[in-house]
């Protein structure tokens, strides 16, 4: 019988991670029972405040003979047990069985999951819905995305290739040549990425905190990820590694949406009008958008960094198209930007002072009339409006690499801009904006 298995919510910032303990299982399970496939790293939302870390859950899939089930459900339970971490105040392990074919409400439910807000007693109904058997432990909020990884419907998906790291060098400096990955990521860009960022010349695929990975390699073919990782130079052992098939950087998590519709955690693409000038606090760029059902508060947080110089060209009366998820910030429901796209955008108006009407000459300011720098004339202090160039294009422009979500799909990867730009500008819902 098929078997399907989910587990979420066993690390903490203090260390562990749950792929690490999924890829664990996946070896010592492949001992018991036929693995279906890879083991699957699912996102889920990514605006969730009591998440551990990248909100990441993991599912796999067993084609097991009837009287090995309840050994491999002891095994997992075994394995939750030993390696979750249980001190940690936001660590609620969950783990979920499935048994057969996935059922329609239970992927409905894991789309939930990814865009919206669930609650425990929810994932608790379906469970009992559709006959998946849930274990909790502490909270036990991990039910949710154990469930919701069993039941994610991974049409679009990457890989990501996770190497571990020996027990005693956990929470010591990650020894990873900067060198090798760059000479790496530039044989396999764009078909991994996300490795480096050229700008800043940074290595992003080694973590900075207390957790087993020593680095996560992603990208779209399975062959190069591989090939990458094997021409990377490390100065510690690596103690195994396992790749992973998920939904991350497919941008599954924005949905389309009217700004009226917009709730706290959501992630949603929107259509609206710039409503009124940017404005800064704290290095964090923000501006209102609006379309007819309501307005939202828009941020570009500072470690967005040069992204916000385009966000400050924006004018009042820009229509445009956003994606990001929705918080609240300073008690305001914020709208966090991943990324956008200028549909339309309003002349911008400079006011400057004429030309000298005698000789051409540059006119200068002289208390309340102008005077000519060449010949002297002097006329009435007048300035003229004149159109100038817009310094936007009509791009997508998204975040930086470090800055970017696990969720958030590049612009370099194959459909980068299909999810943004295609449900809004061919949907009905919008078909009279522009």
């Amino acid at each position: 019988m098929l078997l399907h298995i989910g587990i979420d919510d066993t690390d903490s910032p203090n260390g562990m991670c749950t792929t690490y303990l999924g890829a664990l299982l996946y070896r010592e399970l492949s001992r018991l029972a036929e693995p279906i496939d890879l083991p699957r790293l699912i996102r889920l939302n990514p605006n969730i405040p009591y998440k551990t870390r990248g909100n990441g859950a993991v599912a796999m899939t067993f084609e097991v003979e009837e009287e090995a089930v309840p050994e491999v459900k002891d095994l997992v339970l075994f394995y939750v047990n030993q390696l979750a971490d249980f001190t940690h105040e936001n660590t609620n392990p969950g783990v979920a069985f499935f048994e057969g074919e996935i059922p329609e409400k239970l992927r409905e439910f894991s789309l939930k999951a990814l865009r919206e807000h669930v609650a425990i007693e929810e994932a608790e109904n379906v469970a009992r819905e559709v006959g998946a058997e849930i274990f909790k432990f502490k909270l036990g909020r991990g039910i949710i995305g154990a469930l919701a990884s069993i039941g994610y419907p991974l049409k679009t998906f990457t890989y990501e290739l996770l190497a571990y790291r020996e027990p005693e060098n956990w929470g010591k400096e990650r020894k990873v040549d900067a060198e090798s990955v760059f000479l790496a990521d530039r044989w396999s860009y764009p078909f991994t990425y996300d490795n480096v960022d050229p700008y800043k010349r940074t290595v992003l695929i080694a973590p900075h905190g207390k957790d087993p990975v020593l680095v996560g390699i992603r990208g779209i073919d399975r062959g190069k990820v591989l090939q990458t990782f094997e021409m990377v130079r490390f100065g510690e052992p690596i103690a195994f590694y396992q790749l992973y098939k998920t939904n991350q950087n497919t941008d599954d998590h924005l949905t389309p949406k009217k700004i009226g519709e917009l709730r706290l955690y959501d992630s949603a693409v929107v259509r609206g009008r710039v409503s009124k000038p940017y404005w800064e606090r704290g290095r964090h760029v923000f501006f209102e958008l609006e379309d007819e059902t309501g307005k939202i508060r828009v941020a570009a947080f500072e470690p967005t960094k040069k992204f916000r110089n385009y966000v400050r060209k924006l004018l009042p009366g820009d229509e445009i198209i956003a994606a990001g998820g929705v918080k609240e910030h300073e008690g305001v429901l914020t709208l966090n930007l991943e990324k956008f796209y200028p549909v339309k955008l309003v002349p911008k108006i400079e006011y400057r002072k004429p030309k000298c009407p005698r000789c051409g000459g540059t006119m200068k300011s002289k208390g309340d009339y102008l005077k000519c720098k060449r010949c002297g004339y002097r006329m009435p202090k007048k300035l003229i409006p004149v159109e100038v160039p817009r310094e936007l294009e009509r791009k997508i422009y998204e975040v930086p690499p470090d800055a970017r979500k696990h969720l958030s799909r590049p612009l370099v990867l194959p459909g980068g801009e299909e999810r943004v730009l295609g449900a809004l500008m061919t949907s009905e819902r919008y078909s009279g904006l522009s």
